[in-house]
């Protein structure tokens, strides 16, 4: 298991976005004019490149997208490799993996979602209740980050039943609707949080912070 971080904030500039937009493929380069979003594009652009220097770097030249009825994109065309891409504020975050893979990263905000009950299962909701109030927002972060990724690493298969998955019993593991034991990989970047979901027993967290400047020529 592998983790990038890109920060968005680097792709302001318009002569940036153009340097990379040029890097593009074709049909990338006529959907990346298609969204009319600001943020929409940087992180667009910026999970482009993300995931085509990673893919370099495991010797992928060339690959091709397709997408899960719930927009989990994987590789079309090659069986070897899986990744999953998440964003929040200013960053952007892939992971890879020779295993399906799940991340999510959530920037933790002073304040808590106004209905915590309405997001995490009745289980989780109980756990975090239990915190003292220093630690709620860390750990609502820590939750709801963890079933995040879980969701997106096994995308259609329990999309409809999120709201009941657990991930706050101590763990490492879970089956949930009969999908295979998958691991949590849970951090604190900044004031981010990041969970990652594998099949992967072993993995480990390791956050390397890539730079425009590695990416474009």
């Amino acid at each position: 298991m592998e983790v990038y971080l890109l920060s968005l904030a680097s792709l302001q500039k318009e002569e940036i976005q153009q340097k990379v937009v040029d890097l593009l493929s074709e049909t990338d380069r006529i959907g990346i004019e298609e969204i009319k979003s600001q943020k929409k594009r940087l992180t667009f652009l910026g999970g482009r490149i993300l995931l085509e220097y990673v893919a370099h770097l495991h010797g992928l030249d060339t690959f091709h997208l397709a997408y899960g009825k719930n927009g989990k994109p994987y590789f079309s065309d090659i069986r070897d490799f899986f990744f999953n891409i998440s964003h929040s504020g200013d960053y952007l975050i892939l992971a890879w993996s020779r295993h399906e893979i799940g991340v999510d990263m959530e920037q933790i905000r002073k304040e808590m979602p106004r209905f915590p009950e309405k997001m995490l299962s009745p289980t989780d909701f109980s756990f975090w209740k239990k915190q003292n109030d220093l630690d709620k927002i860390r750990c609502f972060f820590e939750l709801w980050t963890r079933k995040e990724s879980y969701t997106k690493l096994h995308g259609d298969s329990i999309f409809r039943k999120a709201k009941e998955l657990s991930v706050s019993d101590g763990e490492q593991f879970r089956e949930f609707m009969g999908t295979s034991a998958s691991y949590f990989h849970t951090c604190q970047w900044d004031d981010y949080m990041i969970s990652v979901s594998t099949l992967e027993e072993k993995a480990h967290l390791s956050i390397k912070i890539v730079t425009l400047e590695e990416i474009i020529p």
